[in-house]
């Protein structure tokens, strides 16, 4: 990595962490809010992580998808939520160089990055091509960070595969039905659309994306471009639920070290159910951190030296990230097992970082059985039966 590139993550990174103890002060009013403040946006947009994968021709810093991780999981120490925006916008970003050059014209202009919703799930919606474009129709949900975007891209099955439409949030309308335990800052709400022309330049089949073709892939030095879009996806919400293990660590360090049993009197730090959950917790993350990291720098490798990637390496590489989040969220359910009565209120940090790190968990790219199963077949050499790999 050329020394510029590593001065520039370094400095991200550090203030990152020193924006730590604003973001954690602002957790209770994120969860109220069930958006981020607009303090907590403005620190996202003046730390840089929006454009660390968009390429430097559009005003991004190039970094690559593990600087999203790097810096998404320290401002996850932090707060979640903001990690979780942060993360999503930066790989959307990604996503918009993936557009048509007059689309990116609209999204990239007066020298600042477009922050971008998406709502993938297609099941409610539909889209009909029309002369110059297409009608699009439809509720779609999970649209993370939807009241503070700029655009949204949403999705429709087509004949040829997932088609997807860069609209202006101004022309949907956002239905607030984020109402969860966790990840409540994310605001990820449903939008909804009815028979709305989206112009043919704001459209782009997202299997030709997937697999590491685009515009942006011929026309941009950016090796993230010439990844497969699944590859690169998780990378903000993978630093999401990292960054609450880790969070989970240090406050249960803190509060066992000094923590005294009620009835006992006895140091709870001295318990040896406890030492081991500890120990063991420590060990994953250490596990998950060299893991991920060693991913990254494969598919960074693969895209800077132009190979084409096989069907085992982008299994591989899906699979392995799908088994960090396992044993992350692992780390999570383990400590919060022996966090002592007080874990269960609101507010509590281990509490705080548990449910939002259990919502991280759930989302699709994580799904482990379906990934492993998958690597399974691939290895065996059989169709490993995912999507968009």
């Amino acid at each position: 990595m050329p020394t510029t590139v590593t001065t520039a993550l370094d400095e991200m990174l550090k203030n990152a962490r020193a924006l730590r103890p604003a973001l954690r002060s602002r957790r209770a009013e994120t969860d109220q809010l069930r958006r981020l403040p607009q303090a907590s946006v403005e620190d996202i947009l003046q730390l840089g992580i929006v454009g660390v994968t968009t390429p430097v021709e559009l005003g991004g810093s190039d970094l690559g998808a593990s600087a999203v991780f790097e810096v998404g999981k320290e401002l996850a120490q932090g707060c979640a939520a903001t990690a979780w925006i942060g993360g999503n916008w930066a790989v959307h970003s990604t996503l918009a160089a993936m557009f048509s050059q007059e689309a990116q014209g609209e999204l990239f202009t007066d020298g600042r990055l477009p922050l971008i919703a998406t709502a993938f799930s297609p099941l409610r919606a539909k889209t009909e091509l029309v002369n110059g474009g297409a009608r699009v129709s439809g509720q779609w949900d999970f649209a993370s960070g939807i009241l503070h975007s700029d655009w949204v891209v949403v999705q429709a099955m087509t004949d040829t595969g997932p088609l997807a439409h860069l609209v202006p949030v101004a022309d949907i309308e956002v239905i607030e039905t984020w109402r969860t335990n966790g990840l409540r800052g994310s605001g990820s709400n449903d939008v909804t659309a009815k028979e709305l022309f989206v112009p043919e330049h704001r459209l782009l089949n997202l299997t030709q994306v997937g697999d590491g073709n685009s515009m942006g892939a011929d026309k941009y030095g950016t090796t993230t471009l010439r990844l497969p879009l699944a590859q690169i996806f998780s990378a903000g919400i993978l630093a999401a639920l990292v960054g609450c293990s880790l969070a989970a660590i240090d406050a249960f360090t803190e509060r066992t070290s000094g923590n005294v049993g009620g009835l006992s009197g006895l140091t709870v730090a001295t318990r040896p159910e406890v030492q081991l959950k500890l120990g063991r917790a420590a060990a994953d993350v250490d596990g998950v951190l060299a893991t991920v990291r060693s991913t990254y720098a494969e598919m960074d490798a693969a895209a800077t030296a132009g190979e084409v990637l096989t069907v085992g390496e982008r299994v591989r590489w899906r699979r392995n990230i799908a088994w960090a989040a396992q044993l992350a969220t692992g780390v999570l359910t383990g400590l919060y097992e022996v966090g002592g009565a007080h874990s269960l209120y609101d507010g509590d940090p281990l509490e705080q970082v548990f449910r939002d790190g259990i919502t991280a968990s759930h989302h699709f790219a994580f799904g482990w059985d379906q990934l492993y199963v998958g690597s399974g077949k691939a290895m065996l050499g059989e169709e490993p039966g995912i999507v968009m790999i």
